[in-house]
C-alpha cells in the first residue's frame, strides 16, 4: 500500500472511529433520558398518575423525537462513510480486507 493510500485509509479510520463515538454518545445521552424517564414516572404517588400519563406522554413523544434525530444522524453518517467509500474505494476496500482479517484471527479459535 503506497504512503498516499495509507493516509487515506488512516483519515478514513479516523473519521469512522470519530463518527461512532459520535454515535456512542448519542445512546448514553438516550439511556440516559429513559432512566430519568423511567425514575420519573416510578416516583410519582398515586395521587399523580394522572400527571405522570401527561408526563410519560410528554417524555415519550420526546424520546421519539430523539429517536428519529438518532436515525436521521445513523443515515447521515451511514450515508458519509458511503461517499467516503466512493471517493476512495481501493482504500476503502483494503481497510474492509485488514478488518475481516483482523477479525477472522481475533475470533479464529485454536485447537
Amino acid at each position: 500500500m503506497s504512503t498516499t493510500d495509507r493516509g487515506v485509509a488512516d483519515k478514513t479510520a479516523e473519521s469512522m472511529a470519530a463518527e461512532v463515538d459520535q454515535l456512542k454518545d448519542s445512546f448514553g445521552q438516550l439511556r440516559a433520558d429513559v432512566v430519568n424517564l423511567f425514575s420519573h414516572v416510578f416516583g410519582l404517588g398515586r395521587s399523580g398518575a394522572e400527571a405522570a400519563r401527561d408526563s410519560a406522554s410528554d417524555a415519550m413523544e420526546n424520546l421519539k423525537s430523539k429517536l428519529n434525530d438518532i436515525k436521521d444522524r445513523g443515515s447521515d453518517q451511514v450515508a458519509s462513510v458511503g461517499k467516503k467509500v466512493e471517493e476512495n474505494p481501493m482504500a476503502s476496500a483494503m481497510i474492509a480486507f485488514g478488518v475481516g482479517f483482523l477479525l477472522a484471527k481475533m475470533l479464529h479459535r485454536r485447537r
